[in-house]
């Protein structure tokens, strides 16, 4: 009787243990994305970071890093090769595709750049009929906003713009005159000015271009339903005993209570 009961237990503790270590995220990173993806010391760090490790942790899972431009990622999570992405603005477009959970942060794009080089902007529909920037640099697949959307279909505004593909371009391409202003959210800037990169202090918020706030992006192709809700319960406990905001705030002058759980499964 006993083999017999040890014949069926022991299958099934290895197919437990089996489940156990195959729960792996892979997440996507790219080179440098301050304060949020900072690789550094051979190791991602950064309030992401910290953020899904906690998740992770709670829900028995690993993270696995994947180098990858923000729009190969979006790609990745359609074609099953990611299973999530961080920084992830709501639109009903992407809700096919991906379970928001968060959220993990107020993004605050502005337009960038040094005002004494630049003609005075008071709003982006300047931008669409009196002030000539030159060049503009957007991350290729990133939103910012229905506003942004419309204005892109005035030819004045749209050829101000020049898609890049990686975040860390940015500040290379001002120091270079390659762009004259960039679309970032101000916490970079924040980032690069506290840790004194080469001229950050010249360069200054413009105009608002688009507040919201950004979610883990899940990837609903890989990840079952079962698993997304238990993300969800996982991170409403976090927010809960207050380790969300503990994280959040080491990071962000921002307020953290902004960032009540509101999952869009």
């Amino acid at each position: 009787m006993l083999k017999h009961l040890l014949s069926a237990v022991v299958p099934a503790l290895l197919f437990y243990c089996g489940l156990s270590h195959a729960c792996v995220l892979r997440m996507a990173a790219e080179t440098d994305f301050p304060p949020h993806l900072v690789f550094k010391d051979q190791r991602w760090q950064g309030q992401s970071i910290e953020l899904l490790q906690l998740l992770a942790k709670e829900v028995g899972c690993e993270l696995q890093f994947i180098n990858s431009p923000w729009l190969r990622s979006l790609a990745q999570i359609k074609s099953g090769e990611l299973d999530l992405v961080s920084h992830l603005s709501y639109s009903e477009g992407r809700r096919r595709d991906f379970a928001f959970i968060g959220p993990h942060h107020i993004e605050s794009i502005w337009l960038i750049g040094d005002p004494d080089k630049l003609p005075k902007v008071s709003n982006l529909k300047d931008l669409t009929r009196d002030v000539d920037l030159g060049r503009i640099a957007e991350l290729n697949g990133a939103y910012y906003g229905e506003e942004f959307a419309l204005l892109k279909q005035n030819p004045f505004f749209a050829r101000q713009l020049v898609s890049i593909s990686s975040i860390q371009d940015k500040l290379a391409l001002l120091e270079a005159g390659r762009v004259n202003a960039i679309l970032e959210d101000d916490t970079v800037l924040h980032y690069w000015q506290n840790n004194k990169y080469k001229n950050a202090k010249k360069y200054h918020p413009l105009v608002l271009v688009y507040q919201s706030p950004v979610y883990f992006g899940f990837s609903k192709k890989t990840l079952s339903k079962p698993m997304l809700i238990k993300l969800q319960k996982a991170w409403q406990k976090l927010y809960e005993q207050g380790d969300i905001t503990t994280v959040v705030q080491r990071y962000q002058t921002k307020r953290a209570d902004a960032l009540t759980p509101a999952a869009k499964l």
